[in-house]
């Protein structure tokens, strides 16, 4: 996926100067990162009435979408608090950002009906509005160092405040104003149309087939 999808993503849509930051550690930390993240937040809630309940029976249609968000946005605060704490190295602290900004286009092709591209869309958006990622007269895009990390942050605190209330009303709110194709989007994803990129890969394992076939 990194070497056939995420780097002609990159090489298409990011800016020169931003190019060399996209790099594999990165990209597959982040991706243990998510996984890990899903169990981070809350699951089992009380509501104020003192019902016991889940998000997921609260969220119902919107929660696959704003758990996928949360496990993405988290797992990327996640990388950033490691590496703050000593545990990752420091060189990942811009190359996360920008690895995980080719990402955005490449899950967003997934489409907005599946859970992973709207909660992408969902992520990019609101990143974007908040002047961390950046799109250039040149039609690529740019990380601003300077304002990804609250950004990041915001959106984490925005999306797992939800989920401990369980309120559905404001999922759909925040998923109909934000998990849009809006104009940037559609730049990014004109430019990838014309190259010949697989939206995702199917792996082949052999050895599992061949063990499948003794049996």
């Amino acid at each position: 996926r990194f070497k056939n999808i995420l780097k002609p993503i990159a090489n298409a849509c990011i800016r020169e100067e931003q190019k060399e930051y996209v790099d594999f550690e990165p990209y597959y930390t982040h991706i243990v990162c998510h996984e890990c993240c899903h169990g981070i937040g809350p699951h089992s809630i009380t509501l104020p009435g003192g019902k016991k309940s889940t998000v997921r029976m609260e969220l119902q249609e919107c929660h696959s979408a704003l758990e996928e968000a949360k496990a993405d946005i988290v797992g990327l605060w996640a990388l950033n608090f490691l590496i703050n704490k000593g545990l990752l190295p420091k060189s990942l602290s811009k190359s996360m950002y920008v690895s995980f900004l080719a990402g955005c286009f490449r899950s967003i092709r997934f489409g907005l009906e599946e859970a992973h591209g709207k909660g992408q869309a969902l992520q990019f958006n609101w990143l974007y509005d908040k002047g961390a990622f950046i799109l250039h007269s040149d039609g690529k895009f740019s990380i601003d160092f300077t304002k990804v990390e609250e950004a990041v942050e915001s959106l984490g605190r925005e999306i797992m405040t939800i989920q401990a209330k369980g309120d559905k009303p404001a999922a759909q709110s925040l998923l109909q104003s934000r998990a849009t194709l809006t104009q940037p989007l559609r730049v990014a994803l004109e430019k990838i149309e014309h190259m010949q990129v697989p939206v995702d890969i199917a792996p082949i394992f052999g050895t599992a087939s061949k063990l499948l076939a003794n049996n």
